[in-house]
């Protein structure tokens, strides 16, 4: 399996979710949920389904998700979360409480995950792209069309035309002219927080594992819900092993 097929797995893959509303005796929700997805995509079936049983006084732009009394960002692949913060068996449905906030978190949900999306990549595209003889590194997506930009996000939410979604981050996300890798990267950390970087590949024989050292040593790190092997050429990475928002993500064990 090259880094390409390997990609498609890992959009393909899900996570079993529970969901309960926070003193409520509604039935709780089931739902798989996209590793890669945010977990934003989710807030209208979560508010239908339990609006269903009973209205609901609260908005849906008032949702937040808890983990074991941890707030959840929604604007981050959902599977980091899994990894940050999961540590029973993976088969079990992970147990996520609905609350709703007192004040809103956005105005209109579909600009809502247009937004976030657009904005991550374009912190991805700054950090790859923006040094010296390259250009404009927003180039590509600032041109794109509003029509070429609903297509994407509808296939970016069903991962339907997969090899279509392929070709509009090609085209995002294309090699540099000048020769520079520039691997933008979050690390989540399992006691809490992270910090994002950017890591210069200057060696194409270099491996993930010797390029993380240069920015943390002497641990360990989870990718895609398993242990990293570092020997994996960085290279890769950056060509096909990022998120949906051009981002790599690690959690540090």
């Amino acid at each position: 399996m090259n880094a390409q097929q390997y990609q498609l797995e890992i959009w393909n893959m899900k996570v079993a979710v529970k969901i309960s509303l926070l003193h409520s005796n509604i039935p709780s929700m089931y739902i798989m949920i996209y590793r890669q997805h945010f977990l934003l995509f989710y807030f209208q079936q979560i508010y239908n389904h339990f609006d269903s049983y009973c209205s609901q006084v609260n908005k849906i732009n008032q949702i937040s998700l808890q983990f074991k009394n941890v707030l959840l960002p929604y604007q981050i692949p959902f599977g980091v979360l899994v990894d940050q913060y999961q540590s029973e068996d993976t088969f079990t449905p992970l147990e996520l409480i609905l609350i709703y906030q007192k004040e809103s978190n956005f105005i209109n949900l579909e600009d809502e995950i247009r937004n976030q999306i657009k904005f991550n990549q374009k912190l991805a595209a700054f950090g790859r792209y923006n040094h010296e003889g390259y250009g404009n590194p927003l180039k590509n997506s600032v041109i794109m069309k509003i029509s070429d930009e609903n297509i994407v996000l509808n296939q970016i939410q069903s991962f339907e035309n997969i090899e279509d979604l392929q070709k509009y981050y090609g085209k995002l996300f294309e090699s540099p002219k000048t020769g520079r890798y520039q691997l933008p990267i979050r690390i989540y950390f399992k006691k809490g927080g992270y910090f994002q970087t950017i890591i210069e590949l200057n060696d194409q024989k270099q491996t993930i594992g010797q390029a993380l050292s240069t920015k943390l040593q002497g641990t360990s790190f989870l990718f895609n819900g398993l242990p990293l092997k570092t020997n994996i050429p960085a290279l890769n990475f950056y060509d096909w092993l990022y998120s949906i928002d051009g981002f790599c993500y690690f959690v540090c064990e």
